[in-house]
């Protein structure tokens, strides 16, 4: 919950969903915005937005896949400056993406393009609250999302992926010429 994560939008979708028992928002870790996120959820009374301290590592994975879907959020002004890195995680667990913030920043044009999920702008409470609708409302949209993001993480970002990319900018950095 840090400084560079939007969440009013976030909030204001789960006040438009509060009276939906099948749409709860669950919030995992810490940060410098985690009291204003607990006042703004007991002011508003909202059962559905429930907050939980880091859980320990051994039962992180556990956390990715429980839920449906996952919210990333940027402020746009950090655009460029700040990746927020919990998607290749949330990718690899094989969930679909609601991306809120630069919808044509790093994250927000990655998700569009391979179709794991959707991107609104910060703000954008109406927009947030019908795409998480629309994955609830259609299963088959819901799942081709998953396929894509775990496929998306196979291609690009799984370890060995990971590893030769490194290689071949070390090398490329060191004058090596590799070969592929």
């Amino acid at each position: 919950m840090g400084g560079a994560h939007e969440f009013q939008t976030i909030i204001g979708a789960a006040t438009e969903l509060r009276d939906r028992p099948e749409s709860r928002f669950l919030f995992i870790g810490r940060g410098p915005q985690e009291l204003h996120i607990a006042q703004t959820t007991m002011e508003r009374g909202l059962v559905n937005l429930v907050l939980k301290p880091y859980q320990p590592r051994a039962i992180f994975a556990h956390s990715l896949v429980s839920a449906d879907v996952h919210l990333v959020s940027l402020r746009p002004a950090l655009e460029g400056l700040v990746v927020p890195s919990k998607f290749y995680g949330i990718a690899a667990a094989g969930r679909p993406t609601l991306f809120v913030g630069d919808t044509d920043g790093q994250i927000g044009a990655l998700v569009r393009e391979v179709e794991c999920g959707f991107c609104v702008r910060e703000g954008n409470v109406t927009a947030l609250v019908a795409a998480i609708m629309k994955l609830r409302n259609n299963p088959e949209l819901h799942e081709r999302m998953k396929h894509n993001a775990r496929r998306i993480f196979e291609e690009r970002f799984d370890k060995p992926v990971a590893i030769e990319t490194w290689r071949h900018l070390l090398a490329h950095v060191a004058g090596e010429n590799i070969s592929v």
